[in-house]
């Protein structure tokens, strides 16, 4: 029986004799109070700033946060709540030592990159995700069901997990039942989204481009590509479909329609609990045709059948549809397709005429010869996707004697996934003569279907033991067996010659143009086991082992030992400090070192992999055969991670103030990385060895306060991550990428940008003379001046060298929260500091392939009458970026560090007494907004990007404003 006071403190509560009152407030300790007859009862709350009886997720059990050893990160349900995340992968942004980048906003495909502790590996480097004990996607977790999320960050923490550790572990707990009466809760958020940042300063104006296309043509000694006449026809006509200024981010993107509903029933008695819920995400795209639609449900439940036998079943299920242009990338996010037509969109283009028909385009212009107009792409054809994913965790515990517990885990996880393309013939009309002829350079009109689906079955078992002696020396003994299995299938059947845009069927196609399909089994099994000790909670001991092997591996180097150490000690609870330094209630000085182990590649890569389908001549006749395509190093055995981490926790005045900073050194040894193969032995694909070591070195530093005065509660929490990534061994390779401007080389950081250094801009034949300059080019004024870095008076390949880095020197976020009375408000900022995105793309370069140009070029770019100019003279680069002043180097070189707004929400919850007659107990409204704003000197689209890409192609991520509310009856 509840209730819930008014603004004033007033309540009233009907309980049977004999009652106890419970008061408790976020902030405040609990205080319970016998009614002993009395009518009228009122407390105070005492403040309660101590966190340290404070519960965390560990790998197979929980912890008091007091007696952690190893270093991790941890939020709740309150920091997500009523937050528009449409991918949980966003839920972790914010906490030290974890880089979450989003870097799209498609709906349904808005996954995040996340590190944590910098990038270990050049191979795959996503960290384990572990649901409920199983390990699952973050994608297919409704954020409405978290209760709370852990980020094993050191070896010492994340060492039960072994070899899936490398990278970190995210540990996702599930909204649970409690004891008591049956109680509903729903939420829900309506609001639309916008783009938060496209690129900025480009020029609409077609009478604008064509004459600075020309200009830029003339530079370089070329004809104009508009002529005079053709201008002046421009410039006299009025005709808005056939002389129009078109702006393509008008046209293709919109503001867009979100919302979400959540709905929980839980409850329980003493002897079983349970909690299930229903969600429901449906979220259009800020690009025209595009939308995504989730639906969840969560069961939790728990049943104490006797007092020793206990068992329970979560059950967690995502059903996710999707819909995009059928022309869009293999990954299914459009980037590489329709995305990267609206980039290269010229303002002569339209997308319709007068009486609705597609558009052709009637001016041509180069990269452009066969038009491919983006909004008829975007109306016509379609690629839809769906997925459902579901994993079932069957649990049992029993308590044996001895006060050990054996725990026996079941869980499959059931994941299937379906896209179907349907690419139509789209006609267009010419403006002009009204000639209709079929769209180029587009996938021929046909039907594709793919399918992929996965089953994975997860097993393990667990012994664990605790004992007190003495109520001093305290053990907590856990040991483990897990087997894992996973099987996957994969197939996809293409069709074409279809009679119309009608039957997108497969049944309706002529000819088969593709039919193939694949399946794989990969198994592990892994044994575990950990040991904590403590004495009286003041020296604290924790030791970790893991025993893995991986059919990932040849027989003979399957398996991998991983263990770990960490210690601690709270001087806090020692005597000497206890009772002389009263303003520092808690302190605890922690070190571990730890061991960890990385599978993460292709299956099977200690084969050669042999393709079928090669044909041989024998005796001047043609016959088919195989022939090896990939070579593989039969030795490739586990990456090894070694960690040392010292940390530091002090909390003051009653635990007011917070702080934490942590030391930590990981390297990674043995990195599985594919050794290109010289020309000279065939074009043989490259086979992952084991040969090179990565390091990442840094600190993080978290300050938390929080306090009430007179009514107002407050909480501040800010945290900085510094991390030096370093490769300290690659052999006597070095690997180039991104038309050879990313490099990695050995005492440099994972992928650096690599190029010539510029100083300036050549204002005047007389600082060309004597000057050094690019090899076998001629140099003029308004070209880029280079550094000369070996002196020998040309800039060649050997004055090239590190220019920067596309991974973030330093992460750091904000916290701000404050109630008053009924209301409450909170404040989240992200930033990144200290990374680069060197482009040479459409728009960072002027016309390149025929696409646009940013108004700087055409105000601000080096001329004989504006000499002290910022830019270098306008030219139009050729296809081989030959140009003088499209050389890689650091003048491209963009700086993409941000500060951003992630999420500012205000709230106010009901008096009590407007509530009682709908027997309610909580309604609260708020308000809400996401990427509100962003501070960034990076102009040319959204500096929360993939750094590691050369080019400005992205779906938008949307800024996003939402109102909803709660209630809970």
């Amino acid at each position: 029986t509840g209730t819930v006071t008014d603004m004033d403190g007033n309540y009233s509560i009907t309980v049977p004799d004999g009652a106890t009152l419970i008061f408790s407030y976020i902030g405040f300790e609990a205080m319970r109070v016998s009614v002993d007859n009395r009518s009228q009862i009122n407390v105070t709350l005492k403040t309660d700033m101590s966190s340290l009886e404070e519960v965390v997720v560990v790998g197979y059990g929980e912890q008091k946060k007091v007696n952690l050893t190893g270093s991790v990160a941890s939020l709740d349900a309150e920091f997500l709540a009523d937050r528009p995340i449409t991918n949980s992968s966003q839920a972790l942004q914010g906490l030290p030592g974890v880089y979450v980048n989003q870097s799209k906003g498609r709906p349904g495909a808005d996954d995040a990159n996340i590190s944590i502790r910098g990038i270990g590996t050049i191979g795959n480097s996503n960290p384990l995700v572990i649901v409920d004990g199983i390990e699952f996607s973050l994608r297919d977790v409704n954020p409405n069901d978290i209760e709370s999320v852990t980020v094993l960050k050191d070896a010492a923490a994340g060492a039960i997990y072994g070899s899936r550790a490398a990278n970190g572990v995210i540990l996702i707990t599930t909204k649970k039942g409690k004891e008591g009466r049956l109680q509903v809760d729903y939420g829900n958020y309506f609001g639309f989204q916008r783009a938060t940042q496209l690129p900025q300063n480009v020029v609409w104006n077609s009478m604008e481009y064509m004459e600075g296309k020309n200009r830029a043509l003339a530079n370089l000694g070329i004809a104009p590509e508009y002529p005079d006449p053709l201008l002046e026809e421009y410039r006299n006509g009025n005709d808005p479909f056939i002389y129009p200024n078109t702006n393509w981010y008008d046209v293709m993107f919109r503001d867009a329609f979100i919302q979400e509903h959540n709905l929980r029933i839980s409850g329980g008695n003493e002897r079983t609990t349970f909690s299930a819920s229903l969600g429901y995400l449906d979220q259009d795209g800020i690009l025209i045709n595009s939308d995504a639609q989730r639906y969840n449900v969560n069961l939790n439940l728990v049943s104490k059948v006797t007092d020793k036998l206990s068992i329970g079943l979560n059950m967690l299920g995502t059903y996710w549809k999707d819909r995009e242009s059928h022309y869009s990338s293999d990954e299914g996010n459009g980037e590489g397709g329709l995305m990267g037509l609206i980039y290269r969109g010229l303002p002569f283009q339209t997308p319709t005429l007068e009486n609705g028909d597609y558009a052709n385009q009637w001016i041509r212009a180069a990269g452009h010869n066969a038009y491919r107009n983006p909004y008829a792409i975007a109306n016509e054809g379609f690629r839809r996707n769906e997925s459902m994913r579901s994993f079932v965790n069957f649990f049992a515990e029993y308590r044996l004697p001895g006060n050990i517990k054996y725990k026996v885990v079941i869980a499959p996880d059931l994941n299937f996934r379906h896209s179907k393309f349907f690419h139509p013939n789209i006609l267009l009309t010419h403006p002009k003569t009204e000639e209709v002829s079929p769209m180029l350079n587009v996938p021929p009109r046909g039907v594709q279907d793919i399918r992929n689906d996965r089953l994975s079955f997860t097993n393990f078992h667990t012994l664990n033991w605790e004992k007190s002696v003495a109520d001093l020396h305290n053990f907590n003994v856990l040991l483990g067996f897990s087997t894992e299995q996973n099987r996957t299938e994969f197939s996809s059947v293409e069709k074409r010659n279809y009679l119309g845009n009608n039957t997108p069927e497969l049944n309706a196609g002529v000819e088969l143009t593709r039919l193939n399909g694949t399946s794989l089994r990969i198994k592990r099994v892994s044994y575990f086991g950990r040991l904590n000790y403590n004495f009286d909670e003041k020296y604290l001991l924790e030791a970790n082992f893991r025993y893995d092997g991986s059919s990932i591996f040849a027989r003979g180097n399957r398996f991998g030992f991983f263990p770990s150490i960490s210690g601690a000690w709270r001087l806090s609870e020692e005597s000497f400090f206890k009772n002389k330094i009263n303003f520092i209630s808690d302190l605890k000085i922690r070190g571990s070192y730890g061991e960890l182990g990385n599978d993460q590649i292709p299956a099977f890569s200690y084969l050669n992999k042999v393709e079928l389908g090669r044909n041989y001549v024998f005796n001047d006749n043609v016959v088919s055969g195989t022939a090896i395509e990939d070579l593989a190093d039969p030795l490739i055995t586990w990456e090894s991670v070694k960690m040392v981490n010292i940390g530091l926790n002090v909390n003051f005045f009653e635990d007011k103030l917070s702080f934490e900073v942590d030391w930590f050194d990981k390297t990674t040894d043995d990195i599985l990385l594919q050794v290109p193969v010289p020309q000279q032995v065939g074009n043989l694909g490259a086979p992952f060895r084991n040969f090179a070591k990565v390091s990442n070195r840094g600190y993080e530093i978290t300050i938390n306060h929080r306090n009430n005065i007179s009514g107002l509660s407050y909480g501040i929490s800010a945290n900085a991550t510094y991390i030096k990534n370093r490769i300290l061994n690659i052999g006597d390779d070095i690997i180039f990428g991104n038309l050879n401007s990313r490099i990695h080389r050995e005492g440099e950081s994972i992928g650096s940008w690599y190029g010539l250094l510029s100083d300036g801009i050549f204002r005047s034949e007389e600082e060309i003379a004597g000057a050094a300059v690019l090899g076998g080019r001629q140099t003029v004024p308004g070209d880029i001046r280079y550094i000369d870095l070996n002196n020998d008076g040309i800039i060649n390949e050997a004055d090239r060298t590190i220019m920067g880095s596309a991974l973030p020197q330093w992460t750091y976020a904000l916290n701000l929260n404050a109630g008053f009375k009924n209301f409450d408000f909170s404040a989240f900022l992200q930033g990144v500091q200290g990374v680069n995105s060197w482009l040479n793309s459409n728009l960072a370069y002027p016309y390149r392939n025929g696409a646009g140009v940013t108004r700087d070029w055409l105000e601000d770019s080096w001329t004989p009458e504006n000499v002290n100019a910022s830019l270098p003279r306008l030219i139009s680069p050729t296809g081989n970026l030959s140009d003088n002043n499209y050389q890689p180097s650091d003048f491209w070189l963009r700086n993409t560090s941000f500060l951003r707004l992630k999420n500012v929400q205000l709230g106010y919850t009901l008096p009590q007494r407007n509530l009682e007659r709908f027997k309610l107990i909580k309604f609260r409204f708020f308000v809400n907004a996401q990427n509100l704003f962003t501070i960034s000197e990076f102009k040319l689209g959204d500096p929360e990007r993939n750094n590691g890409q050369s080019n400005i192609i992205a779906y938008p991520i949307p800024k996003i404003i939402t109102g909803g509310f709660n209630l809970t009856f």
